[in-house]
């Protein structure tokens, strides 16, 4: 039973690396201009290779490493608080960085008006993509700071009242700062819903180093999260350190939402999403859970992206609605199951 039960977890595995990777392709192949499969192997015209390398290349890495991101972090955070609802939007983490971003577009142009080299800083760095990275790493360890000195050791439940707080009072300071400015509202209005239009290889060169230590905290804690389903009595009679832990947590979900929200803006329910998939699928242990979220999570953020090019081409739509539109009756279908249960 052992060896079947394996074979079907492989069996499983390899499918979902197998969508990961059509996913990928139909990513770089599909848009406004079509692209022939052909050009993926090298074997396409000049105007081919110019879109596929300098455009949707570039674009498809973004998405896709987001989606690994938030997969992922919505994995630990629910294996974390034991609650299928958790993901790293309820922490407030998100509303932080695109308070960030705001604050960046409505007065960079200004400051950079009166000092130029700020300027020509701005064209290798972009300073909506690092305001927004600060402030959402701050808005990871305010909330955790902020629950734990009210709560003490037992801050989960905390942490997610802080964090939801936290995340309204951002938001209501970021629509704020836009009334003051009608200029950067467009701008900042397609940042909030989420969409990777324009992003390049500026944006993936920035956000690979922290995306790589997210990722690693996230398959360091994996087993210790495992541990921790029984409750943090339990782990801590099994040796788990919950404090520690609940740090890598949450440093793990900051960075990982930090590098999302810079490459490609608010994007929700792909932290909630992609979980509970895997979940259904292969079961709850973290081992398995987390590295599938993130596969799912990837294709899932690559389908949605491409989806948002083709629906009403040669325009398109943010790659956030899409997702929003996916993600809305699924939080609602499970709220609605729980309160059965």
């Amino acid at each position: 039973m052992s060896v079947s039960r394996e074979s079907k977890k492989v069996i499983i595995i390899a499918l979902s690396v197998v969508i990961l990777a059509i996913s990928f392709v139909l990513s770089l192949i599909l848009g406004a201009e079509h692209v022939s499969p052909a050009a993926v192997f090298g074997f396409g015209d000049k105007f081919e290779n110019i879109i596929l390398w300098k455009l949707r290349l570039p674009r498809s890495l973004l998405v896709l490493i987001t989606g690994i991101l938030l997969g992922g972090s919505g994995a630990v955070f629910q294996l974390f608080f034991r609650n299928p609802l958790a993901e790293p939007g309820v922490m407030g983490i998100s509303s932080g960085a695109t308070l960030g971003a705001v604050i960046a577009s409505v007065f960079f142009g200004k400051i950079a008006s009166s000092l130029p080299v700020l300027s020509k800083i701005a064209i290798f760095i972009s300073p909506v993509n690092c305001f927004a990275f600060v402030t959402s790493l701050f808005a990871g360890l305010f909330v955790t700071f902020l629950a734990y000195t009210k709560a003490g050791r037992n801050s989960s439940i905390m942490l997610l009242l802080c964090g939801t707080a936290l995340g309204t009072l951002y938001s209501s300071a970021s629509s704020l700062v836009l009334l003051t400015c009608n200029k950067e509202l467009r701008s900042v209005y397609t940042w909030i819903l989420g969409s990777f239009n324009g992003r390049g290889w500026n944006e993936l060169f920035f956000i690979l180093i922290p995306s790589f230590i997210s990722l690693i905290i996230m398959f360091i804690i994996a087993r210790p999260l495992d541990l921790l389903s029984g409750g943090e009595k339990s782990a801590l009679s099994l040796g788990v350190e919950v404090d520690g832990l609940r740090i890598l947590v949450l440093i793990s979900g900051a960075l990982a939402v930090s590098c999302s929200v810079c490459a490609g803006g608010t994007i929700g329910f792909v932290g909630l999403i992609a979980p509970h998939i895997v979940r259904k699928i292969v079961g709850p242990k973290g081992k398995v859970l987390i590295p599938l979220s993130m596969v799912f999570g990837g294709a899932l953020l690559l389908l949605s992206d491409t989806f948002a090019r083709i629906i009403i081409a040669p325009a398109e739509i943010p790659a956030g609605v899409i997702t929003g539109i996916l993600g809305v009756p699924f939080f609602l279908a499970l709220c609605l199951k729980n309160q059965k249960s």
